[in-house]
């Protein structure tokens, strides 16, 4: 993968962890709102947002390699993954909302991470040093908000 390219996914991927930043310390700071929206209705939501968008990278990849390689457990995994961040939006308990999502975020990197291993995801092994940096963050920030309402 050419450097230019290289640089735009590491620039991508790390602005997107601001929204988890940004309304994970607001939550935990006690801030009534951002934008006039609850700190953690943020969090909550844009974590299923990017829980349904990485899901959609396995669909992407099934579409890529649905010729070459057996990709029905992407597709299927790639729905469940979608399944699972709307049920987050649907419940009325922040803690468990934060850990389904918390618990999606990092099935979904052992799969991605699996199916490199076996050709079924990209070689290009730098998204998954990106991906494991970018998850192990995303988890933090809703592990302390999760630990500040279940404590």
């Amino acid at each position: 993968m050419n450097t230019a390219k290289n640089k735009l996914i590491y620039t991508l991927g790390f602005l997107g962890l601001i929204p988890f930043i940004v309304s994970s310390l607001a939550e935990l700071m006690q801030v009534e709102s951002l934008f006039g929206i609850q700190p953690l209705k943020l969090l909550i939501t844009y974590g299923a947002i990017i829980l349904t968008f990485l899901g959609g990278v396995l669909w992407g990849r099934a579409l890529h390699r649905a010729e070459s390689e057996p990709t029905n457990a992407l597709l299927v995994l790639s729905n469940a993954f979608a399944i699972l961040a709307w049920l987050t939006l649907l419940l009325d308990s922040s803690a468990w909302s934060l850990g389904l999502q918390m618990a999606g975020f990092a099935i979904l990197l052992f799969f991605e991470q699996k199916l490199a291993r076996s050709s079924a995801m990209t070689s290009y092994m730098g998204y998954y040093r990106i991906r494991l940096i970018l998850t192990s963050a995303v988890i933090v920030c809703e592990l302390l908000v999760f630990g500040n309402h279940v404590l």
